[in-house]
C-alpha cells in the first residue's frame, strides 16, 4: 500500500473506490479480497497506531454497498466483519480494503471508530475523548414525547443538548412498525449529522408482548428454561428488527412477599426459578442466533437487558407499590436479603449464552431497611453505594447501571427521592448518585443539575477523579451501545422488520408457551380429559372485557372468554348481550395525549349478563375471573396522581381475598418494621393494623357463585383464573368449581385459544404453580416478607395442596424433573460469591 496520507474528500474522489461510493442507488460492490471480517478483528492495530489514514487508490475494496429502501444505505464487510449503516455516505472511509465510519470527521480512522476492535476498548476510547461537559447529558435515559417523523422542534432540541438515551412505548407490532421505523431511523440520522463525535441514540422499551408469546411471569408456570430461552429469542429479534435496542427488564425480583403488588411483573417468589429463567431468557435476547442454531454472541440480532430492580424490592413491607411513598421499605425480618441476589449475581451474571453477563441493571425504588442500616444508608436503591458495591466490588461487574424513572427531582406524581436524600438538594442527590457508581438516571432530563452536582463531586474528589468517575459512566454506555452496533449500523430497514414480523415459526411458538403457561389446579371427576368434550352440550361462557392500559392507550373491547371458534366447536354457546360503549375515557400517563377523549369506550355495564333461565338448562358453564384486586396499599389516585393520599388511607392491608377482610387478627403487625423517623426522634408506625378492604372485583366472586347456583345440579362448572398480580385465597369458590385452571396473565393478554385447546384435550395441562396460594389471610398475616415458601398452602376439596410447583395433568398430581429440581428447600444465598 502507498504510505501517504490523503484527506477524505480526496479519497472518494480520486480512490478504487470512488466508483463503488458514487452508486449508492443500486447495489455495488468492490472486489473481492484478503481475509477480513473476523480474522481482521483478531489482527486490529494496537492503540499506538491511532489515527489512520485511509487507503490509498491503489488499494482495492472488499466490500459491499446498498442503499435501502428507507433511505440509508448498508455497508457490508467480508467474512463476518461489521455492517454498516449511514445516510450520508461521504462518512464511510476504507483502510485495508475495508470499509468503516468517519464519525468525527477528522478523515481518519480513530479506535472508536474501528470495528476490529473489542466493544470495551472502542468505548474506553472514545470515553477518555471526552469532557465531562460532553457527557454529563449522556447520563439521562429519558425519552421523546413524540414517536414520529419528521421529528418535532422538541425532539431536536433534547437531541441538540446532547440526550443520547431514551424510552419509547410505541410498542412495534405488525400495524405500526413502518411509522415507527421511520421516527427512530429520523433519530438516529440526525444524531449522525448534529454531533460532533458520531453518538448514536439508545432507544430501550419496556417489555411487551408479540406473537402471542405470554408475558414473562406467566412463562414463569411453564418452569421450562428451552422455553425461556425461545421467548427471548423471539422478542429480542422482532423488538431489534424494530428499532428497540435495550430491554428495560426482565423484571426478576423474588416476590417472597405474596400480597406484593408487582409480583404478577416479576417471576415468581422461588430464587432458583428466577435464576434459571434469567439465565435461560436473557442469554438468548442478548445473543444473536444464525439459521443453524448457533450462537454468536453480541451481533445483529441482539438487544441489551437491563434486570430489574436490584435489588429486594419482592419483600417490600405490605406489599405496597413502591413507586409511591406507602410502598418505600424493603424489610428483612427472616435475614434472607442474600436471596434476593441470585437472580442478579448467579443469573444476570452467568448467562446461557455467549454474552455472558447481563448488559445493565436497574437500582429500585424502595430502601433495603434495617435499624442498624445493614443493608446500607436509609436511601432508595439508586443512592446505595453498599448495595451496588455487591455487584461492582464484591462480584465484579462492570456494565451499566440505570435508576428507575423520576429519583432525582420530584415531579408531578410525587416525590420518588426516598429516603435521607429527600433533604439534600438536587446537585447533592446527582453527586451522591456519582459516588454510588450509577451511570444513567431514568425518565428525567436535568443536565444543569447534573453540571451542578459534577462540580460538587469535583470540589470533594478533585477534578481528575471527577472526570475519571463520569468517564467510567460514559464507557459503560459505550459498551452497551457497541455490543447492539448502534456506532456501526443504528438503522433499521423495514423490510426486514416485515419479514420478522411476519415469521410463522415465532407465531407457532407464541401458541406453544401459551399452552406451557397455564396450570390445572383441579379436575373433578376428570371433567376435562384428552378425550375433549363430546355431544356438543349447552354452555353458558360469558363475555370478558378486555384492553385499554394502564398508560390510557387503546380502548378495550368485549369478547368470548374462551377461543371463539373452540367455545363453538365444543358447545352450543349461550352468552351475554353486549350494548353500545357507554364509559369516559381514561386519559392519564404518558400515553395520554393519544387518547381520544371524544369517543366513548366499553365499560363492565354495557354488558347486559345472561339470566338465570338462561342457564337453567346448560350441562356446562366457562367462566373467567381476574384474581382479588384490593389495591396497592393504599388510597388515592395510584401512582399517576398528584392529589395526596388522605391520612386514614396511607397504610391500607393488601388482601388476597374478595370479600371484605379486616386486618385484625393475631398475626397482624401492629407495629411495622420500618418507617420514617419523626421530628420528635420516634419512628413512623406504617401498620395497616384494623383497616379494611374489599376487592374492586368482588363481582367476579358473585358471579361464580351465582352461575353455580343457576346451573343444574349436575352441570359442571369450569372457573378459569387470570392471576393478575398476586397470589390468592381459593377458599371462597373453590368447591363450587368443578374444574379450576390458572395462569399469570396479565392486563390484555388473552389466552382463550390456550383455554380451548386444553378443554378439546389437544394439549394436555403441564404449568405448575410459581407461587403458594394461602389458605387464608391469616397465614398471610403470619408469614415473612422476604422468606419464599413460609405460607401454608390451600388444600381443596380433592385433598390438594395449592402448593408451590403444584399443578395437574391427565394422570393426576404432576411429579418430573421440574418439580425434582425446583420443589426442594429454597436457596439463600448466590453460589457464585461470598459476601
Amino acid at each position: 500500500m502507498e504510505e501517504r496520507s490523503v484527506t477524505r474528500r480526496n479519497f472518494l474522489a480520486g480512490s478504487a473506490a470512488a466508483a463503488a461510493l458514487a452508486g449508492l442507488a443500486g447495489c455495488s460492490a468492490g472486489t473481492a479480497g484478503g481475509d477480513a471480517g473476523a480474522s481482521a478483528a483478531a489482527s486490529a492495530p494496537s492503540a499506538d497506531k491511532y489515527p489512520i489514514d485511509p487507503d490509498g487508490s491503489d488499494v482495492q475494496a472488499k466490500w459491499t454497498s446498498e442503499e435501502t429502501r428507507d433511505g440509508w444505505t448498508r455497508y457490508t464487510n467480508p467474512d463476518g466483519g461489521a455492517e454498516l449503516g449511514v445516510m450520508d455516505t461521504a462518512k464511510i472511509i476504507q483502510v485495508d480494503g475495508l470499509a468503516f465510519k468517519d464519525m468525527n470527521g477528522n478523515g481518519k480512522l480513530d479506535l472508536y471508530e474501528d470495528w476490529r476492535q473489542s466493544d470495551e476498548d472502542r468505548a474506553a476510547a472514545l470515553a477518555e475523548q471526552l469532557s465531562a461537559e460532553e457527557i454529563l447529558p449522556l447520563m439521562f435515559h429519558n425519552g421523546m414525547m413524540s414517536a414520529t417523523a419528521p421529528l418535532d422542534d422538541d425532539s431536536t432540541e433534547l437531541l441538540d443538548e446532547g440526550m443520547r438515551a431514551g424510552v419509547s412505548r410505541a410498542n412495534s407490532d405488525i400495524d405500526s412498525f413502518a411509522s415507527d421505523i421511520k421516527w427512530i431511523n429520523a433519530v438516529q440520522e440526525y444524531c449522525e449529522k448534529n454531533g460532533g463525535w458520531g453518538i448514536p441514540y439508545m432507544n430501550s422499551t419496556d417489555p411487551y408482548q408479540l406473537y402471542d408469546i405470554p408475558d414473562n411471569h406467566c412463562l414463569t408456570a411453564a418452569m421450562d428454561p428451552e422455553l425461556w430461552k425461545k421467548a427471548g429469542m423471539y422478542t429480542g429479534r422482532a423488538w431489534r428488527a424494530t428499532g428497540a435496542r435495550v430491554n428495560l427488564g426482565p423484571q426478576v425480583d423474588i416476590g417472597t412477599n405474596v400480597v406484593w403488588t408487582r409480583l404478577g411483573g416479576s417471576m415468581c417468589e422461588d430464587p432458583a426459578v428466577n435464576r434459571d429463567m434469567t439465565k435461560a431468557f436473557v442469554g438468548a435476547m442478548q445473543s444473536t442466533t444464525d439459521d443453524n442454531g448457533n450462537d454468536l454472541g453480541w451481533s445483529t440480532d441482539s438487544v441489551a437487558c437491563m434486570l430489574k430492580h436490584y435489588c429486594g424490592p419482592g419483600a417490600t413491607e405490605g406489599g405496597r407499590n413502591d413507586h409511591n411513598d406507602a410502598g418505600k421499605y424493603d424489610v428483612f425480618p427472616g435475614d434472607n436479603y442474600d436471596a434476593h441476589l441470585i437472580p442478579f449475581i448467579d443469573g444476570g451474571m452467568h448467562l446461557d449464552g455467549e454474552t455472558g453477563e447481563m448488559a445493565a441493571i436497574m437500582p429500585n425504588y424502595g430502601i433495603a431497611y434495617s435499624d442498624d442500616e445493614e443493608y446500607g444508608e436509609i436511601v432508595g436503591g439508586a443512592y446505595n453505594k453498599k448495595a451496588l458495591d455487591i455487584l461492582r466490588e464484591t462480584a465484579g461487574w462492570d456494565g451499566m447501571i440505570t435508576t428507575d424513572w423520576q429519583i432525582l427531582r420530584a415531579t408531578d406524581f410525587g416525590n420518588r427521592c426516598f429516603g435521607t436524600v429527600a433533604d439534600l438538594t438536587e446537585p447533592e442527590r446527582f453527586e451522591k448518585i456519582l459516588d454510588a457508581g450509577v451511570d444513567q438516571i431514568g425518565g428525567d432530563w436535568a443536565p444543569d443539575v447534573a453540571k451542578d452536582g459534577y462540580a460538587l463531586y469535583a470540589k470533594d474528589n478533585g477534578e481528575d477523579a471527577a472526570l475519571a468517575r463520569v468517564r467510567t459512566s460514559a464507557r459503560h454506555i459505550f459498551t452497551v451501545m457497541n455490543d447492539v452496533q448502534l456506532f456501526d449500523n443504528p438503522y433499521n430497514d423495514s423490510s426486514r422488520a416485515k419479514e420478522v414480523l411476519e415469521d410463522s415459526d415465532a407465531a407457532a411458538f407464541g401458541q406453544e408457551a401459551s399452552n406451557k403457561a397455564i396450570v390445572m389446579l383441579k379436575n373433578k371427576g376428570n371433567v376435562i380429559s384428552k378425550q375433549g368434550i363430546t355431544g356438543k352440550p349447552k354452555c353458558y361462557i360469558p363475555q370478558k372485557l378486555s384492553g385499554g392500559g394502564m398508560f390510557g392507550g387503546g380502548s378495550a373491547s368485549f369478547s368470548l372468554a374462551i377461543d371463539e371458534d373452540a367455545a363453538n366447536e365444543l358447545f352450543d354457546v349461550v352468552t351475554d348481550t353486549v350494548g353500545e360503549p357507554t364509559g369516559e375515557p381514561q386519559a392519564f400517563g404518558p400515553m395520554a395525549a393519544q387518547v381520544d377523549t371524544s369517543k366513548k369506550v366499553y365499560q363492565e355495564s354495557d354488558c347486559i349478563r345472561a339470566t338465570a333461565d338462561q342457564l337453567a338448562d346448560c350441562k356446562y358453564a366457562i367462566l373467567v375471573i381476574a384474581s382479588p384486586n384490593t389495591g396497592a396499599g393504599e388510597g388515592g389516585g395510584g401512582m399517576f396522581s398528584s392529589e395526596p393520599v388522605p391520612e386514614d388511607q396511607k397504610y391500607l392491608p393488601i388482601s388476597l381475598q374478595y370479600r371484605p377482610y379486616t386486618a385484625d387478627g393475631p398475626n397482624v403487625r401492629r407495629v411495622s418494621l420500618a418507617g420514617d423517623k419523626l421530628e420528635d426522634g420516634t419512628k413512623e408506625n406504617r401498620s395497616y393494623y384494623g383497616k379494611s378492604v374489599t376487592a374492586s372485583n368482588e363481582s367476579d366472586l358473585d358471579m361464580v357463585l351465582n352461575t353455580r347456583a343457576a346451573l343444574p345440579a349436575d352441570a359442571k362448572l369450569i372457573v378459569i383464573v387470570e392471576g393478575t398480580n398476586n397470589a390468592q385465597c381459593f377458599h371462597e369458590f373453590e368447591q363450587a368449581a368443578d374444574v379450576i385452571l390458572w395462569s399469570w396473565a396479565s392486563s390484555g393478554r388473552n389466552f382463550g385459544k390456550a383455554y380451548g385447546r386444553i378443554l378439546k384435550g389437544e394439549v394436555e395441562p403441564s404449568g405448575l404453580l410459581p407461587c403458594q396460594m394461602p389458605k387464608d389471610m391469616d397465614t398471610v398475616e403470619a408469614s415473612l416478607e422476604d422468606v419464599p415458601r413460609d405460607l401454608d398452602p390451600y388444600v381443596d376439596s380433592e385433598g390438594n395442596a395449592y402448593d408451590f410447583c403444584f399443578g395437574l395433568n391427565w394422570s393426576g398430581v404432576i411429579d418430573d424433573d421440574r418439580t425434582k429440581t425446583y420443589k426442594v428447600a429454597p436457596l439463600t444465598k448466590p453460589e457464585t460469591i461470598t459476601r
